[in-house]
């Protein structure tokens, strides 16, 4: 490979001083000292390492086809700052530090005091820059473990989503962010390919910079990066390792990983000697591509200009068909198609060489996620059949044998409670049509009063509770409705322990179930509404209400309405402090409050004068007509409403009672004990919709009360699989 700038190694002998024609630049003067550049990166800067001995150079444009040694020699005891300097080692995180300086500080010349202001400008430079490449592939060992599948089985988030989600599925991430590192990283490995320069540049502000190589000046640094500084261009350089050898050694490595996928997975089987033959058939194919791939022969052969990737990279294409699901054989012939390319005589460059590098990776990612969501959807059952045990070994094993479980405990006794000031539970499937909670056994109990909990966790979230997002908006979210509200029981300060896998689930229920309550109030407008001033006396309420009309106006509304109308509730919660995303937000949703009950009011128009002549805009509302509606929107449809309250707590008895009549009793109960509904069951092909009494004005919220008590149900069937025995320890609740 063709260098425009012999590199310096510690085994190279003493070279000769350079030639005065050799400049790589044509730079004006030098500057005496660098200006001083403020950096937040400043206050943890410590002192600069010795720094290198000044390069005696003319200032002349040179060729780069030649070689030019550089001799160092004894620094004076004051000079001025090369155009070149270094300015100390890079940690070795990748891309930078975490924290700290980028830099190291000297003292101001004829200073004694260390700790004076150094003449030396700070790195401006945010060491986590998109713009710094990455010393790795994005594709490695690392960012690939997840997918294995010792990792899965270890992952109680992942296999607790799975029980919701029957088609749950790996997919590669492919976020801008990540688009633009990845172009950065391989362009960089060209760069270094095809002129052995692995410098990057910025300006004194931070901002990319054409770069001004510093290859010349810094010798190639093995693991960490270096810092330069041109104080003619006022730029600094930041050169890196080289990147070739940590590519080579992630492929030759991913490569490995994705052939042997039965590696992590024997153990898992009750007769892994099924497996014997392709495991073994595995292994020979692992030991042929190490015979052939060697990462240190390759970055020779590359520096020599004498690598051909063409065979390599056959022999792998045949390796990749026989592993890879058929849809992937046209992208692994096109890989061999692009290496063929370099092959002696062939038009292809080193750039097609690196190329097919970064093609391969790719459809090994894609191969590994093929393996990963196979293996999945092979072992769903297993998984399912043990879910309950292994959520409950990982919990006592995240909390520790030592955990109080305070507030797991006060959620279920606030519900236990509540349950005792109750009558009765109505349920179809009781003799005598309802259940008398102070009569039922513990275990009972027990099981009911976490159906009440969950119940009570979405219509009461606790205050730290978190906020559903909405995929639409990139600003932050506006607080939960339901959060706002004064709750109907005492509120939690935090989420319950137990649920820590479920509380951004909880927090989506909360909203939907904040926009029932919405629908709910807009709908008793729309009645107050009708049934407000009527000229007609003789025409009775029935008459002049159809469910035809409440289902059409249901549509509407949400038409109207912003993706969450249970933020309604908080539209008046505006103050001096609000950020101004959030004041956006808070305004859209006023806007969107005002233009429903708008529509309101115009349907409530056409329904008290049905034989008027319609319009090619239907019936416009009196301007009294509206005025009436904003008056009770604005008095009843906020936080501290107590019709607000008083409907909220009408809608979650009746979810409550919905939810208990679907995940009430378990299968095979008898007197004394119960066990756990149809779990697996419920799981898979989900619960059988019962008949829900709603009360009188909610009606034509049948769907959303239903819908959102089979969510509820699910999600409570799945955490009672988990911790019912945690819960019916004496003591634990009462």
């Amino acid at each position: 490979m063709h260098d425009s700038v012999k590199r310096k190694t510690p085994d190279d002998p003493q070279p000769s001083p350079p030639m005065p024609h050799r400049a790589p630049r044509q730079l004006s003067d030098w500057s005496p000292d660098p200006p001083h550049v403020a950096s937040p990166l400043a206050a943890e800067a410590v002192f600069k390492r010795p720094r290198l001995d000044k390069i005696q150079t003319s200032l002349r444009k040179r060729p780069l086809s030649r070689k030019s040694p550089l001799k160092p020699r004894p620094p004076p005891t004051a000079r001025h700052g090369s155009d070149i300097e270094d300015l100390g080692i890079v940690s070795a995180a990748d891309p930078g530090p975490s924290s700290g300086s980028l830099l190291r500080l000297r003292p101001a010349p004829n200073s004694a005091d260390p700790s004076s202001p150094s003449l030396v400008p700070f790195f401006p430079i945010d060491a986590n820059s998109i713009h710094i490449p990455s010393a790795h592939p994005l594709v490695n060992r690392q960012t690939l473990k997840e997918l294995d599948l010792d990792v899965i089985l270890r992952n109680p988030q992942l296999r607790h989503d799975l029980l919701f989600d029957p088609g749950l599925q790996f997919r590669p991430t492919c976020s801008r962010r990540k688009r633009n590192m990845c172009e950065h990283y391989w362009a960089a490995v060209i760069q270094e390919v095809e002129s052995g320069c692995t410098c990057v540049s910025f300006d004194s502000q931070g901002k990319p910079h054409s770069v001004v190589c510093a290859c010349a000046q810094v010798p190639q640094p093995s693991s960490q990066p270096v810092v330069a500084y041109s104080s003619t261009l006022n730029v600094f350089t930041l050169r890196m390792p080289s990147r070739i050898r940590n590519l080579l050694t992630e492929f030759l490595e991913v490569l490995l990983l994705v052939i042997q996928p039965l590696s992590s997975a024997s153990g898992m089987y009750v007769y892994p000697s099924t497996l014997k033959s392709q495991m073994q058939e595995h292994s020979a194919q692992a030991l042929y591509v190490r015979s052939i791939f060697d990462p240190v022969l390759i970055e020779q052969e590359l520096k020599h200009e004498l690598f051909d990737p063409s065979g390599l990279f056959s022999a792998i294409g045949t390796i990749l068909k026989g592993h890879c699901a058929p849809m992937r054989d046209r992208s692994v012939e096109a890989i061999v198609q692009v290496a063929q390319t370099c092959a002696p005589g062939a038009t292809g460059k080193k750039r097609d060489a690196v190329m097919a590098v970064r093609m391969c990776l790719e459809i090994l990612e894609l191969m590994k996620l093929d393996i990963a969501n196979h293996q999945l959807q092979m072992l769903r059952p297993f998984l399912i059949r043990t879910s309950g045990q292994f959520e409950l070994k990982a919990f006592k094993t995240r909390k520790g044998s030592e955990c109080s479980l305070r507030l797991t405990r006060e959620w279920l006794r606030l519900a236990h409670t509540d349950l005792l000031t109750r009558e009765s539970i109505p349920h179809p499937g009781s003799p005598s049509g309802s259940l008398q909670y102070s009569t039922l056994p513990r275990n009972q109990q027990t099981y009911v009063t976490v159906l009440k909990g969950m119940i009570d966790l979405i219509f009461d979230p606790p205050e730290s509770s978190p906020a559903p997002t909405s995929p639409s908006s990139p600003s932050p979210p506006l607080t939960p409705a339901f959060q706002c509200t004064s709750p109907v029981l005492p509120r939690l300060s935090a989420p319950p322990e137990t649920i820590y896998l479920d509380s951004t689930r909880l927090a989506v229920l909360s909203a939907d179930a904040a926009d029932v309550t919405a629908i709910y109030m807009f709908l008793l407008l729309y009645r107050q509404l009708v049934h407000s001033e009527l000229n007609d006396s003789s025409i009775s309420p029935q008459e002049k209400i159809e469910d035809g009309d409440l289902l059409r106006l249901k549509t509407e509304i949400r038409d109207i309405g912003s993706a969450r109308l249970g933020y309604c509730f908080s539209s008046r919660l505006v103050s001096d402090d609000v950020e101004s995303s959030r004041e956006k937000d808070l305004e859209r949703e006023r806007n969107a409050k005002q233009d429903i009950v708008l529509q309101v009011a115009k349907r409530a128009k056409e329904a008290r004068s049905p034989s008027a002549p319609s319009s090619p805009v239907g019936e416009v509302p009196s301007e009294t007509m509206l005025q009436v509606a904003q008056r009770w929107a604005d008095s009843n449809i906020h936080t501290e409403s107590s019709l607000c309250t008083m409907l909220r707590r009408r809608l979650r008895d009746v979810v409550f009672n919905s939810v208990v009549a679907q995940a009430y009793p378990g299968r095979d109960s008898t007197p004394g004990k119960l066990s756990t509904i149809d779990f697996l069951s419920c799981v898979q092909n989900g619960s059988t919709p019962i008949p829900t009494n709603l009360a009188t004005g909610m009606e034509p919220l049948a769907e959303e009360v239903r819908s959102l008590a089979e969510k509820i149900s699910r999600l409570a069937l799945i955490h009672l699989n988990a911790y019912l025995a945690l819960y019916e320890q004496e003591g634990f609740i009462v």
